[in-house]
């Protein structure tokens, strides 16, 4: 690879990125960029249209800090544009003293964070029943640094979740809170997949013990994706004394992973002991009223805002098909947006449906079915499926599964409340909507009871 060659080094990206990305997400939004010119820091990379810039910088932002990591350019800068955008800077054949505008993502280059990680910070992040204690406990530790008097040990703080539900946000948030407060803190962030490509290259030129000193002089160290640790030996061995060290002289570590740290596979117990020494933290998918409020929450977003408002009814739409991560969410709204400007109408729920098509390659009109949801609620709760539909009971054992089944009803399908109603023996709609919101209220309440919904929720779906 040319080390100015600007095909060549996305070339080069290209491939990392094809590992990393669905296929289908890869042909749409990658294949058809283009690199344009390389200053000696900064690759600018052309995109077909406007949508799919705003794509690849929101969307695909933790994919391309992994490439450049895996190209060994973790110090490259991106900037994406779109074909005859006045910021493309043209390539001077002189001494590469032609005017060049300044990448698109304006985040400091010094900065401790991944480009494109901007919009990661905790003001920004939407709480919802299943993310209160893990917001909270955020913000406790940007709030608490440096104090001596604290009462909760949170260090480290181990956050836990699915893929796509804001874990990553919220360490990121943690980070930028902590600088704003103390910008000479000295603040690591880290992925552990990348920490073993550097691991590799210090063993080959043996110098291993530069690099552990490296992420030892922070004060801060952000360390995302520790699930992957299992299969990697000697890098368990140094992030463990690593984390032994900052421990130590009381830095702040902040953690995450896609499962508990007793459910880490392959993990050594001494790492797995450190990793539960603070205070851990889970992050649930977010419930209908939440994803209706990210959705919200992203239309304020600059990009958004000289484009046609979106109706409820198209917000509704997206956060019901959308249930699967945040990341999901987000990228289904952008890419309604930026379909209705495309063809130059409105946002519609024929537009949302024609987008979720696209993205999903499923119709938007094959859902799930009243019956699912009834049978397998019924199961879960060990209760015959014809007394949850039809039998007139008050008994907690047939009430509880059926308010359950009906705000499962609500979740996962676009039915009205009247309908559900119907289908549980003609119920008067304002019956149906009390017992959701009976639902809603426990689940608040009691944690067990929200992860058990949360749970039967993602087998139906």
């Amino acid at each position: 690879m040319s080390a100015n060659d600007p095909q060549a080094i996305w070339d080069s990206l290209q491939k990392g990125l094809a590992a990393k990305l669905p296929e289908r997400t890869f042909q749409d939004w990658i294949e058809p960029c283009r690199a344009v010119t390389f200053d000696g820091s900064t690759l600018w990379i052309q995109t077909p249209s406007a949508s799919a810039r705003v794509w690849i910088e929101q969307q695909l932002a933790e994919e391309f800090h992994d490439a450049l990591f895996q190209c060994g350019l973790p110090h490259l800068r991106l900037a994406f544009t779109v074909a005859g955008d006045s910021a493309t800077p043209v390539p001077s054949k002189s001494s590469g003293k032609g005017k060049h505008h300044p990448p698109i993502d304006s985040e400091n280059i010094d900065s401790p964070f991944p480009q494109g990680f901007h919009r990661y910070t905790l003001d920004r992040f939407v709480v919802g029943p299943g993310s209160q204690l893990a917001f909270a406990a955020a913000n406790a530790v940007v709030e608490n640094h440096g104090k001596t008097n604290a009462t909760l040990n949170m260090n480290p703080l181990f956050i836990y979740g699915g893929s796509g539900l804001g874990k990553t946000h919220l360490m990121i948030g943690i980070g930028k809170g902590l600088i704003a407060r103390n910008p000479s803190l000295k603040v690591a962030y880290l992925k552990v997949d990348n920490f073993f490509n550097e691991f590799t290259v210090a063993i080959k030129i043996k110098n291993t013990e530069a690099l552990r000193k490296k992420y030892q002089q922070n004060d801060v160290l952000l360390l995302d994706d520790v699930q992957t640790l299992g299969r990697m030996e000697r890098t368990q061995e140094e992030i463990f004394y690593i984390l032994e060290y900052l421990l130590q002289y009381g830095k702040t570590i902040v953690i995450t992973s896609d499962k508990p740290p007793e459910r880490l596979e392959g993990l050594h117990d001494r790492l797995r002991t450190r990793c539960k020494w603070g205070l851990t933290a889970d992050i649930q998918p977010p419930d209908f009223e939440t994803r209706v409020a990210i959705l919200k929450k992203k239309l304020e977003d600059e990009v958004f805002k000289d484009l046609p408002a979106v109706p409820e009814d198209v917000l509704t739409f997206v956060a019901h098909k959308a249930k699967g991560s945040v990341r999901d969410l987000e990228g289904l709204l952008t890419r309604v947006v930026f379909q209705s400007s495309f063809l130059g109408v409105p946002p519609s729920l024929e537009v949302a449906h024609q987008a979720f098509q696209g993205q999903s390659g499923q119709e938007a009109t094959s859902g799930i079915s009243m019956e699912r949801i009834c049978r397998m609620t019924a199961e879960t709760f060990n209760v015959a499926y014809m007394d949850l539909m039809k039998k007139k009971s008050r008994q907690q054992s047939i009430l509880l599964p059926r308010q359950v089944a009906m705000y499962l009803a609500r979740e996962l399908t676009a039915v009205s409340f009247s309908d559900i109603g119907r289908s549980f023996n003609d119920m008067h709609h304002s019956t149906v909507m009390n017992a959701i919101d009976s639902i809603k209220k426990r689940m608040q309440k009691d944690q067990d009871f929200h992860k058990q919904i949360h749970s039967l929720l993602n087998s139906i779906s």
